[in-house]
């Protein structure tokens, strides 16, 4: 089995984007008009920030996890016990940001600790977040048709979106790691859906019916996979994609791998639950607000205990 591609724009758009989400949950995309001098810019500009000494990037910490806002060390989270399994801490670094315009005083929504060490940051990471934003309001046209939510990109403007800056660089630690050790524990994401944006190198693996598929993009082609809120309104029709990063340590890990990734949410307050037509006969979601569901979802990581909220990963083995 293997990821489709579909162009964004196509007449066929929908009922692709359909095929994709109820097989893998995944699925690569074209025509979606991100420039690549947008998406290098920002590239060049995460470059500048992550070569900056780990003190200076720790000024940037925002200790309250809900936050999901600025810096994030190497090892300081550890993605699988959002599913409620142990691992040992993941090893990428990344920098969170949001859409500033948003915050309200709300967890969920805060402001971003720009780096005024690293200036060509912030204006990189607001072009591509204005292009995130374009992006995921003509899915969700295309994702509220099909589920017969037509308001669904106009509930979707105010979500707590956050855009996260990934940086995967071999270091001291891969090399005496444990067995068990990943760059980047099994996870879903808690999102309606992610964007995704990736150097085209080995790393990425989804899991499938036949056990974990390495997925390496084409050179200019967004990701994207289904996430939590979807599988609960579709009842897991559209299963949210369990996702790794491993580590080989066999010197195959490519010595540097950096990434986008855009989590797309409705409004805060929008209810989530299997949707007439879609519910199964033994559907085990109640109803939940976003921002219920994805409040439970980032404490575990963070501090490495075993998340609350809803579980999508159903009778999946991450094994």
């Amino acid at each position: 089995m293997t990821v489709a591609t579909m162009d964004l724009e196509a007449a066929s758009a929908g009922a692709d984007l359909d095929a994709a989400f109820r097989g893998l949950g995944f699925v690569q995309i074209v025509g979606h008009g991100l420039g690549d001098a947008t998406a290098e810019r920002l590239w060049s500009a995460m470059d500048e920030l992550f070569d900056l000494p780990l003190e200076v990037k720790r000024r940037h910490v925002v200790a309250d996890p809900v936050a999901n806002r600025g810096y994030r060390e190497r090892g300081s989270e550890a993605l699988a016990y959002s599913l409620g399994a142990s691992s040992p801490s993941d090893l990428f670094e990344s920098f969170n940001v949001g859409h500033d315009a948003r915050a309200d005083g709300d967890r969920l929504r805060a402001r971003t600790p720009w780096p005024a060490e690293a200036p060509s940051f912030r204006d990189a990471a607001d072009r591509y977040l204005d292009e995130m934003v374009r992006v995921a309001a003509r899915l969700d046209e295309l994702i509220g048709d099909l589920l017969g939510l037509p308001d669904l990109a106009e509930r979707s403007r105010s979500g707590p979106d956050t855009m996260a800056c990934i940086r995967y660089r071999r270091g001291p630690d891969e090399d005496a790691a444990p067995a068990e050790q990943l760059r980047m524990g099994p996870h879903s994401d808690y999102t309606s859906f992610t964007v995704l944006r990736a150097d085209p190198v080995p790393g990425l693996e989804i899991l499938g019916p036949d056990g974990w598929l390495p997925v390496v993009p084409e050179p200019g082609a967004l990701l994207v996979n289904v996430g939590d809120l979807l599988a609960m309104w579709t009842d897991d029709a559209w299963p949210s994609t369990l996702h790794r990063v491993p580590l080989r340590g066999d010197g195959t890990d490519p010595p540097l791998r950096r990434s986008v990734a855009y989590f797309h949410y409705p409004d805060p307050g929008v209810v989530v639950s299997p949707l007439p037509g879609w519910r199964g006969e033994a559907s085990g979601y109640e109803p939940v607000t976003v921002a219920e569901h994805l409040a439970a979802k980032l404490v575990g990581p963070k501090q490495h205990e075993p998340s609350g909220g809803a579980s999508t990963r159903g009778n999946r083995t991450i094994d």
